[in-house]
């Protein structure tokens, strides 16, 4: 229970209208301390897929630590590998469809950290729990939440839309600890919209899949590709993300030139 040491709760506090909030109210700040940027919403610069402690994390309790799931609607593109453009993309994030104008909830207490738009989320706010997650809520229509705002497990933080980089109305929804995220399915039971345990295991194997993401960028970035058996410039293309033309170009062939297994084809 977040609660102060003369005995009062913190939220009563919070939501009294004569207060301002103040760095002095931070959530959780045993794990974020003197981190509370408004503006960034990763500033943190850490890495854990390497982390050697286990931090248990008590999600909910009977007291103030309800929970909410964050959205009514089916998940239209899960956590994990996607095509985006033709290539591999990796995606931090739950997609839930949705209607414009639809409600979104944040799904434990917290205070709004960031609510802003840009570019790749569009509309988007984050907030931060008193249990130590922080949640992400992006391609709003409109913003029913403003940073430094406290708010309840089930209040609504905003109306659905698809702004931002989106190719139609959802919610795309993450679970970061300290900046890095987390499957919400290991949180989440998404088709009936509740928790799947009061506490939360936070390791390494939270964060197996940064490794693998950070291999296929360090892929994709490779400036050469050797040809294998069966290859063609339209499935080089595929697998490395560059267009079939480029390759072409830099090589000096055409689009249809049959090339051998084993020819170093420069990419960039």
């Amino acid at each position: 229970m977040f609660s102060g040491n003369d005995g009062s709760n913190y939220w009563d506090i919070l939501r009294d209208p004569n207060f301002n909030f103040n760095h002095e109210m931070i959530p959780a700040n045993n794990h974020y301390p003197f981190d509370w940027d408004t503006v960034v919403i990763n500033p943190y610069k850490v890495s854990l897929a390497e982390m050697q402690d286990t931090i248990m994390l008590k999600l909910k309790d009977s007291m103030d630590c309800a929970f909410h799931p964050p959205a009514i609607g089916s998940i239209s593109s899960d956590f994990g590998w996607r095509k985006w453009a033709r290539r591999p993309k990796f995606h931090f994030g739950v997609d839930v469809r949705m209607e414009v104008g639809d409600p979104v909830y944040a799904i434990f207490d917290g205070v709004v950290r960031v609510a802003k738009r840009s570019a790749d989320y569009g509309y988007v706010v984050l907030i931060r729990h008193y249990n130590g997650l922080e949640t992400l809520y992006a391609h709003f229509d409109q913003l029913l939440a403003y940073t430094g705002k406290p708010v309840r497990s089930g209040e609504i933080i905003g109306l659905a839309g698809s702004t931002g980089r989106s190719t139609g109305p959802h919610l795309h929804f993450e679970v970061r600890y300290k900046g890095e995220k987390i499957d919400p399915n290991k949180i989440i039971h998404f088709p009936n919209g509740s928790i799947l345990s009061d506490t939360l295991q936070i390791d390494k194997f939270c964060f197996s899949h940064i490794k693998l993401y950070k291999a296929q960028q360090t892929k994709l970035r490779s400036k050469y590709y050797v040809v294998k058996r069966g290859d063609t410039l339209g499935k080089i293309a595929y697998k490395t993300g560059v267009n079939a033309k480029q390759i072409a170009r830099l090589n000096r062939i055409t689009t249809k030139t049959k090339i051998k297994a084993g020819r170093r084809l420069r990419l960039r």
